[in-house]
């Protein structure tokens, strides 16, 4: 049995996350709370964080699996024998540090907020009040989080802002007419003549947005994305142009639908729901497999990926199976999902959010990530928590530097 488990903090984490729910509490929870509480000054301080980084609830979680509690006792048992018990990062010392969000309370207390489920690290280092380290700090200005919005290239290369658009008429093209309603555009083709018309539309960084084409496809553009159209779907098959990260929700329809990659990659479907991760500064395309099935081409080569399978597009295509959907699917769902993550790609997932550029001062710390975090925080709330972890930064303008 774990250290963990011997101490009992099981029990006391689930009597703690009962209470941060605004859960009644029983007699015999209430008395083990008070006996907990009174047994050290520190105890105390940790439940006073806790209750008030309670607003915070929600911008952090972490998922642990019986594996990942295994691997957790096994670093915990590492830190103690070391005298890890001191305020530190809890994070093994290896070539890479894979860094936990836990903090400062010492293995046992991180030991039972691991084991919480649900309490997790997101209020450690949130909530307290403390004067800024460095006076001047507190003068710069916050940058806040992503948001909907678009441009639209129409078929006559005018542009329409669609960022303060939530219901309205665009414009009427050839039998096409394209329309926001609740945030969403919409075509609506009129007649089955129709004349070929493009138009394209791109999110900056910052912002992201939803249409649905003129076939009933759903489509979703993350931030620093596009997509070039037809307003109305003519001939045989669908064929569309996406560079960034898009999802889509394809209508099925007799003809097929066929997504160019950035002029690096093709996906044929009929129908079906896949998301495509195609950013330049990746090392790769990315194209995952929710429902369905697609068919994804590179050169002369061909895979048929179903769900589950993600391929992994380079030089050639290579595919993985049993893909964590949830992670791939993070930021539709408004989360950044950094399990597994580098620093490194942790930061461009923020560049492309908050419209920043990231500068490492000293080299790119050799830091890995777990967890996900709310995309609706603003980006120093986010590198506060951070900051607890053992990245430092400082914010001039929309530059992002990160110092030793």
């Amino acid at each position: 049995m774990s250290d963990c488990m011997e101490n009992n903090h099981v029990p006391i984490a689930a009597i703690i996350y009962k209470q941060l729910k605004e859960e009644t509490l029983s007699a015999e929870e209430q008395a083990l709370l008070d006996e907990w509480i009174a047994r050290s000054p520190e105890n105390e301080q940790l439940l006073t964080r806790l209750r008030d980084g309670k607003e915070w609830a929600g911008y952090l979680s972490v998922r642990v699996d019986a594996a990942k509690e295994a691997k957790a006792y096994e670093r915990f048992a590492a830190l103690v024998k070391a005298g890890a018990d001191q305020p530190a990062v809890a994070a093994v010392i290896t070539p890479v540090h894979r860094v936990h969000f836990m903090r400062r309370w010492g293995w046992a207390v991180a030991c039972m907020l691991l084991l919480s489920g649900g309490l997790a690290y997101y209020f450690l280092g949130i909530g307290e009040s403390r004067p800024p380290a460095n006076p001047t700090a507190a003068t710069v200005p916050d940058i806040q989080p992503g948001k909907n919005g678009a441009i639209l290239v129409l078929a006559d290369g005018s542009r329409v802002l669609l960022d303060s658009i939530r219901n309205g008429f665009i414009a009427l093209q050839g039998g096409a007419r394209a329309k926001v309603v609740n945030g969403t555009l919409l075509y609506e083709v009129q007649g089955p003549d129709q004349e070929l018309l493009y138009n394209t539309m791109s999110t900056p960084k910052g912002r992201q947005f939803q249409v649905t084409l003129p076939d009933g496809t759903g489509v979703w553009l993350n931030a620093a994305s596009s997509i070039r159209y037809p307003t109305a779907f003519v001939g045989n098959e669908r064929r569309v142009e996406v560079t960034g990260e898009v999802y889509f929700e394809v209508k099925k329809d007799f003809r097929p639908f066929i997504v160019a990659v950035d002029n690096r990659a093709e996906i044929t479907v009929l129908g079906t729901s896949f998301n495509i991760n195609s950013y330049t500064n990746e090392t790769s395309i990315k194209a995952t497999l929710l429902q369905g099935a697609v068919q994804v081409s590179k050169g002369g080569q061909q895979i048929v990926l179903r769900p589950g399978e993600q391929a992994d597009v380079q030089q050639n295509i290579r595919v993985a199976k049993a893909v964590d959907l949830d992670k791939v699917m993070a930021w539709k769902a408004g989360l950044f999902n950094f399990e597994d993550v580098s620093l490194e790609a942790a930061m461009r997932q923020l560049e492309r959010w908050y419209d920043i550029t990231v500068i490492y001062e000293k080299g790119v710390p050799k830091i890995e990530l777990e967890g996900e975090m709310s995309k609706d925080i603003t980006l120093n709330g986010l590198m506060n928590v951070l900051k607890e972890l053992g990245v430092h930064y400082r914010l001039e303008d929309r530059k992002l530097f990160i110092v030793p």
